[in-house]
């Protein structure tokens, strides 16, 4: 009873821990490094072969509250659904602990091929269930692992060729390695000072971050290759979610956004970008409204590039999306329709259509887009191909991949991040347009009602964020900021945009050889 009370403890203790770390990693925080030990705590516990049922509680509880911690600004929206999420989401990092619980007692006494293969299969079983997260239950790939090192450029770079994936799969490599290292001194009987700490496991994973500073390097673009492509004036109207569609105040809502498209659109600056459904009524659908953003287009003499609706009156069917209109041809051709919907928030998926209202107030369901429709901006004397992205879009590796590999130059994220509150929840999604910025080699601009908007470039690096005179994302108001690209990228798809989700399956044999190898007996 005692070793029980004593091992369920420390499984505890080091489930919170982990479960620190983990959650002082990921956006808003700015603990990266976190990332690298997150998992330790719990890898240790779980080398002292804890009972499978003790390990699946402790599993599940860490999963549980890191998601929730993760995820707390969704509370806003709806507090159950943010609980029963967390719950799903800490499910799926229980199998992963469940199959390290198996592994890793079999490891540690092992070879060092054999636990550099082992953890190896671990990383890849990592990966595999973050893959997994991006269709499974209508999909959410909220905050991989990678997300922590969103504003780490050098580890970053290897996504180019992997994907945000082998990001993830370094973190939890690494995590491995410095646990056998830690156990391996707990457990050694040899005490000498500097002899005691050699671990070739610590160095296979320092050989990985080597690794990750060689490509930075060799992706750096010559000095002097970056060309202006142009320069944008935002509007962040930042009108509050819960009066968005009151009937009362639309016509308020439209002059608000107008009044400010004027008062920072009076620039030399080349186009004005307008957040997710902007206007309150629909630009397609409603002929008043598209007459209104034309002659507001003509009269600034710029091309708008906004997130909108579009309603087809005969089939009574809406769509959420982006769209231009450019001075002197009005409304562009294709509309752009959103291709990713939220459920329970655009759309009710069946079953639950018949029992369950959606969250956000709109009437009817949304229909999906089914193809990238880039959008064709002029400006400079050049056209260049737009790749729109609404909402949680960008959290999705394969519709930014998809749109670049329609000819997407640029990538412009339009969203509506006022639904969540003044926390976490605008940087942690910026966050993963700095990821989709990296995988295509393609900057990314992004415009929200009330922040984060700004420019990331082809490397990752934030180019450029709209603050207030308080340092916040979170305010009305506008700005500009540029988007620039190198050379080098300018008609050349990335390893990952050619090629897909390539790593996932490397991943899957990585995971499927470790399960071989446990099996073996020593």
């Amino acid at each position: 009873m005692n070793s029980f009370r004593s091992s369920l403890f420390w499984g505890l203790a080091a489930g919170l821990l982990s479960a620190l770390l983990w959650v002082l990693s990921i956006p808003p925080f700015e603990f990266a490094e976190g990332a690298y030990i997150a998992f330790v705590p719990l890898l240790l516990w779980l080398a002292t072969r804890p009972g499978k049922w003790m390990s699946l509680a402790v599993a599940f509880g860490t999963g549980w509250l890191a998601w929730f911690a993760i995820l707390v600004w969704l509370r806003h929206v709806t507090l159950i659904g943010t609980i029963a999420l967390s719950a799903l989401l800490g499910f799926i990092f229980a199998l992963w602990v469940l199959l390290a619980r198996w592994i890793w007692p079999r490891l540690v006494q092992r070879p060092f091929v054999f636990r550099l293969l082992g953890f190896s299969g671990l990383a890849g079983a990592w990966v595999l269930l973050e893959w997994v997260r991006t269709w499974l239950f209508w999909g959410f790939p909220w905050a991989p692992l990678a997300l922590s090192q969103w504003d780490r450029t050098v580890v970053l770079q290897i996504a180019a060729w992997t994907g945000a994936y082998g990001v993830s799969f370094l973190l939890i490599f690494f995590n491995c390695c410095v646990s056998q290292t830690l156990w391996h001194r707990i457990s050694t009987k040899e005490r000498k000072m500097w002899t005691g700490w050699f671990s070739p496991d610590l160095y296979a994973a320092l050989g990985c971050l080597g690794l990750c500073f060689y490509v930075f390097f060799h992706s750096l673009p010559a000095r002097g290759s970056e060309e202006a492509l142009f320069v944008a004036d935002v509007v962040q109207p930042y009108i509050p979610a819960e009066l968005k569609w009151d009937t009362d105040r639309e016509v308020q809502n439209l002059e608000t956004l107008e009044w400010h498209s004027r008062a920072f659109a009076t620039s030399g600056h080349d186009l004005l970008l307008w957040p997710e459904a902007a206007t309150p009524w629909p630009i397609i659908g409603y002929d008043s409204m598209q007459t209104r953003v034309e002659m507001l287009s003509n009269e600034l003499q710029k091309p708008i590039l906004m997130g909108n609706l579009k309603w087809d009156r005969e089939a009574d069917l809406w769509y959420n999306g982006a769209c231009l209109v450019e001075p002197g041809t009005g409304l562009a051709e294709p509309f752009y329709s959103k291709r990713e919907l939220v459920p329970f928030g655009e759309y009710v998926p069946p079953p639950f259509d018949v029992i369950v209202d959606k969250f956000v107030e709109h009437s009817g369901n949304f229909e999906p887009g089914d193809a990238p429709n880039l959008l064709t901006l002029h400006v400079r004397g050049h056209a260049i191909k737009v790749g729109p992205l609404v909402c949680y879009e960008d959290v999705f590796p394969r519709l930014a991949r998809a749109s670049v590999q329609a000819g997407a130059e640029v990538l412009f994220v339009t969203t509506n991040n006022a639904w969540y509150g003044e926390e976490g929840g605008a940087y942690q999604h910026a966050a993963h347009s700095v990821l989709r910025a990296v995988e295509n080699r393609r900057p990314v601009m992004r415009c929200g009602n009330g922040g984060w908007s700004g420019s990331i470039d082809a490397m990752g690096a934030v180019h450029s964020v709209l603050l207030n005179e308080n340092g916040s994302v979170y305010f009305r108001g506008g700005g500009s900021f540029g988007v620039i690209q190198f050379g080098r990228w300018e008609r050349q798809q990335s390893f990952y945009t050619r090629h897909g989700d390539w790593f996932v399956w490397v991943s899957a044999g990585f995971a499927l050889v470790a399960v071989g190898l446990s099996r073996i007996k020593a």
